[in-house]
C-alpha cells in the first residue's frame, strides 16, 4: 500500500462561491507533488456549512489526491475545526488550507523539500510570497526566522495561516479555540508564537505563492473588528523566556543596528516588481488568474509592495524587553493603573485602600503604572517600600497611545499571579485599556474600578455631567468585579442612568484621622478658611462675590484662601477684595493653623465627598458647603454643618452662603456644637476601625484585620 506523504487539511464554512477555484488550485498542487513522487491526501472539515457549499464540493473533480476524506463538525471556531482535520490526517506532513484562497502549483513540493533539507525536524514552512487579491491588492515577501526576533513575534504576526509542518508537531501543538469574541483572537498567530518559543525554526518555501483573498466578511476581518486584537498569554511572554529569546536573536543577528540596517534595505525593495520580473512566478500568477479571474495580473502590477516584517527595531515589542527589566522578576498581587500619582482625593483613597491591603494580607506586591503626561508624581513616596512604580508615559515617549497600551497589557498579563487584583482609577488611560482589553483582563484579574464624581460643564446656565464615565461603564460593567465609590450619591446617580450592575457598587468612605481638636470654648476669630484647588470646578469666583457681600453685612470677616492655581486662573482677579487674602498653594490640611479660623468655606460646581471637608469636620471646624455630590452625606444642615442649596445662578448662590455665614455668627454656641457633632461623625464613620472593616467586607479579604493603632 502506498503511504501518504502530505495531508491537505481544508477548512470549509459557507464559501460556496469561492470554493471551486480553491479546490482546483489544491488539485494542481497535488498533481505537481505527484511528479516528485509525493502522495497527497485531502481532509475536508465542514464546520457548520450550508447545503450549497457541500454541493459545490461534491460536484468538483479532484483527480490528483490519493484519497479525499470529509468530516462534519459543529465548532463555529477555526482552531478546534483545524484540530479535527489534523486528527484524521495520515500524512507525515500537513498543509493547512482555507476554502477561499489559492496556492501556486509548487506549494506542496517546495514545502516538503524545505522541511526535508532542514538541519533538524523542528521546522515549519510558509510560502515565500503572498499575493493579496479581491477587495484589496498587495504583494508581500516572507522570510526565514533568522531575521526575526521574539519582539517581532509579539508585536505582529510575521507569517500567515498557510502553514506546512510535520503532523507530529501539530499533534503536540494544537490550535486554541479562539472563536469570535471581544477577547483573545488569531489562533494561527498564537500557534506560531508558541512554536517559536519552543525553539522551532521558520522557513519559507522558495518561489511558492499564497494567493490570499481579501473580502469584507472574512474571519480575519471579523476578528480585527470584534476582538481585542491580542493573542493569549503563552511561554513567549514569560519575562525570563522572552529575555532569553531576545538574547538568542541578538547572537544570531548581531546587534540591533545590524537588524535595523537589514530592514532599511528591505524597505527599499519592490517585491511586486521582483515577483512579476520572474518568468516562473509570473507564470504562477497567470495560472491562478485562469482559475480565478479575481486574481487580476493588471491589478497586481499596480499593487502595494511590502516586507512581512516590522519596518523598525524600536516598536513596542522591543520596548517590552525594557519594561520587563524595569519591573523585575517578582509576580504582583495588585496592579494599579493611574494617570499619575499626584495629591488628590481620588489618589488618597486608593492609596489608603492599598495600604490596608498591605497591612491586612502582609504579602501584597504592588505594581503601579502611570500612563498620562505629567512632569512629577509627588505622592510616589507614599507607596510601600517594595512597590514597583513605573511612569510608562515618560519612559516610552516615542510610542503612541495604542502602542503603550499594548505594551502595558502584555506586561501586566505576564506578571500577574493567580487571583491578582487590577485597580483602575477613572482616567483616559484606564478607560482606553479596558475599552479594548477588558474582556481578556478579566480572565486574569479581579478588576476594581474607583468611581468618583463626574466632570461637568455649563450649558447656558445649567451645569451638566460629562458623559465619559457613564459611557465607559456601559461598555465595561460586565468585566468589572467591584466599583468603589466615596459616597452613596454616585451609586444613586449611576443606578438612575445605567440600571444594571448596581450589585457591584460599594461605598468605602475615606479614612480621615485628625489628632488635633479645636477648643470647645473658643470665641469667634472672624476669619474663614477656603482651601482647595483653584480651578473651574471649585467655583473660585464665588469667593470674591461672597467677600463683597460680607463687606456690606459683616465687614470684620476675612476669608483666607489656600490653593494651587490651575492654568487660566488668576488670583489677582479672583481674590481682589480687601477682605480676601490669598496665601498660595498648601501641602495638606494638617499643616494649616486651624486655630485662626471659625469655619471652612467650600464652593464647587460638582464633587464627590471632598477630603478637605472631612478633614475640617474631623477637628470640629464647622463647614459651609454646597449641596452637590455626596457632600450632604457628611454635612447635614443644622446638624453637622451648614448646607447651601446648589444653584447655578451666582447671585442666588452668594445669598445662600451669606445666609449660612450670618447663621454661623448669630448663634456661636450652636456653631460650636455643630462642629462637635461633625467631629463625632468623622471619628465614628471615617476612623481606622470603620475603614478597615469596610475594606475587608468589600474586597472579600480572607479574615478580619487585627485590631491595631493607625500608623
Amino acid at each position: 500500500m502506498i503511504g501518504t506523504d502530505v495531508t491537505v487539511v481544508l477548512n470549509v464554512h459557507r464559501e460556496a462561491v469561492y470554493l471551486r477555484p480553491t479546490l482546483k488550485s489544491l488539485d494542481s498542487c497535488a498533481e505537481e507533488a505527484a511528479k516528485a513522487n509525493i502522495n497527497t491526501e485531502m481532509v475536508v472539515v465542514f464546520d457548520r456549512p450550508n447545503t450549497i457549499t457541500k454541493e459545490v464540493f461534491s460536484s468538483t473533480k479532484l483527480e490528483n489526491f490519493c484519497s479525499v476524506k470529509t468530516i462534519d463538525v459543529d465548532e463555529g471556531s477555526l482552531g478546534p475545526a483545524r484540530n479535527a482535520g489534523i486528527a484524521l490526517a495520515e500524512g507525515e506532513f500537513v498543509l493547512m488550507a482555507d476554502a477561499d484562497d489559492l496556492l501556486s502549483p509548487n506549494a506542496i513540493a517546495e514545502s516538503i523539500n524545505t522541511v526535508r533539507n532542514h538541519a533538524h525536524p523542528n521546522v515549519v514552512v510558509f510560502m515565500q510570497h503572498l499575493v493579496a487579491f479581491g477587495l484589496n491588492f498587495g504583494v508581500g515577501r516572507y522570510f526565514d526566522s533568522d531575521r526575526i526576533t521574539a519582539a517581532d513575534f509579539v508585536y505582529q504576526h510575521p507569517y500567515v495561516s498557510r502553514m506546512f509542518a510535520r503532523r507530529s508537531v501539530l499533534d503536540e501543538f494544537k490550535y486554541r479555540d479562539l472563536r469570535l469574541t471581544r477577547g483573545f483572537a488569531f489562533e494561527d498567530w498564537d500557534l506560531n508564537v508558541r512554536l517559536y518559543a519552543a525553539g522551532f525554526d521558520f522557513r519559507v518555501a522558495r518561489d511558492a505563492i499564497f494567493f490570499y483573498r481579501q473580502r469584507d466578511n472574512s474571519l480575519l476581518r471579523q476578528a480585527m473588528n470584534l476582538s481585542a486584537r491580542i493573542i493569549p498569554h503563552s511561554e513567549i511572554f514569560e519575562r525570563d523566556r522572552f529575555l532569553e529569546l531576545q538574547a538568542r536573536a541578538r547572537d544570531n543577528i548581531g546587534d540591533l543596528s545590524e537588524l535595523a540596517r537589514r530592514r532599511k534595505e528591505l524597505a527599499t525593495r519592490n517585491f511586486r516588481d521582483e515577483l512579476l520580473a520572474s518568468e516562473k512566478l509570473r507564470g504562477f500568477v497567470v495560472a491562478a488568474a485562469k482559475i480565478e479571474p479575481e486574481v487580476e495580473p493588471s491589478a497586481i502590477s499596480a499593487a502595494l509592495s511590502y516586507a512581512a516584517l516590522p519596518k523598525t527595531v524600536d516598536h513596542w515589542g522591543f520596548q517590552l524587553e525594557t519594561l520587563y527589566r524595569m519591573m523585575g522578576t517578582a509576580a504582583f498581587t495588585d496592579v494599579i493603573l493611574l494617570p499619575w500619582l499626584k495629591p488628590g482625593g481620588a489618589e488618597k483613597q486608593i492609596l489608603q485602600i492599598l495600604q490596608e491591603l498591605n497591612e491586612h494580607e502582609g504579602e501584597t506586591r504592588l505594581l503601579v503604572l502611570c500612563g498620562e503626561a505629567t512632569q512629577s508624581h509627588e505622592w510616589m513616596t507614599k507607596l510601600p517600600d517594595d512597590a514597583v512604580f513605573l511612569d510608562v508615559f515618560n519612559s516610552f515617549p516615542a510610542l503612541i497611545e495604542s502602542e503603550r497600551d499594548n505594551l502595558v497589557v502584555r506586561a501586566i498579563l505576564s506578571v500577574a499571579s493567580d487571583g491578582s487584583r487590577l485597580h483602575l482609577k477613572e482616567s483616559a488611560f484606564a478607560h482606553r485599556i479596558m475599552d479594548r482589553f477588558g474582556v481578556v483582563l478579566r480572565e486574569k484579574f479581579k478588576i476594581i474600578y474607583y468611581r468618583f464624581c463626574d466632570n461637568g460643564y455649563l450649558f447656558g446656565e445649567t451645569f451638566l455631567s460629562a458623559p465619559g464615565a457613564i459611557r465607559f461603564l456601559r461598555n465595561n460593567i460586565e468585566s468589572i468585579d467591584l466599583v468603589i465609590c466615596d459616597s452613596r450619591k454616585i451609586i444613586e446617580d449611576d443606578e438612575s442612568r445605567i440600571a444594571v450592575g448596581s450589585d457591584k457598587y460599594h461605598v468605602i468612605y475615606n479614612r480621615c484621622i485628625e489628632h488635633r481638636t479645636l477648643d470647645g470654648n473658643r470665641r469667634p476669630r472672624h476669619r474663614i478658611l477656603w482651601a482647595s484647588r483653584v480651578c473651574t470646578q471649585k467655583r473660585p469666583a464665588l469667593v470674591g462675590a461672597i467677600a463683597s457681600g460680607l463687606r456690606r453685612t459683616a465687614p470684620e470677616v476675612v476669608i483666607d484662601v489656600y490653593g494651587a492655581l490651575d492654568e487660566g486662573c488668576d488670583a489677582n482677579s479672583l481674590f481682589a477684595c480687601e477682605n480676601v487674602e490669598y496665601h498660595g498653594a498648601f501641602d495638606r490640611f494638617q499643616l494649616l493653623d486651624i486655630t485662626r479660623y471659625d469655619a471652612l468655606l467650600y464652593t464647587s460646581w460638582f464633587d464627590g465627598l471632598p477630603n478637605i471637608i472631612l478633614e475640617a469636620m474631623a477637628v470640629g471646624m464647622p463647614v459651609i458647603a454646597p449641596d452637590v455630590g455626596g457632600i450632604s452625606e457628611a454635612v447635614v444642615d443644622g446638624e453637622t454643618g451648614f448646607l447651601v442649596p446648589n444653584v447655578s445662578d451666582e447671585a442666588a448662590s452668594v445669598s445662600g452662603y451669606l445666609a449660612a455665614i450670618e447663621q454661623l455668627y448669630a448663634d456661636w454656641e450652636t456653631a460650636v456644637r455643630i462642629g462637635d457633632k461633625a467631629r463625632a461623625l468623622i471619628a465614628s464613620r471615617h476612623g481606622q476601625a470603620s475603614f478597615s472593616k469596610r475594606v475587608v467586607e468589600v474586597l472579600g479579604l480572607r479574615a478580619p484585620a487585627e485590631e491595631r493603632a493607625y500608623r
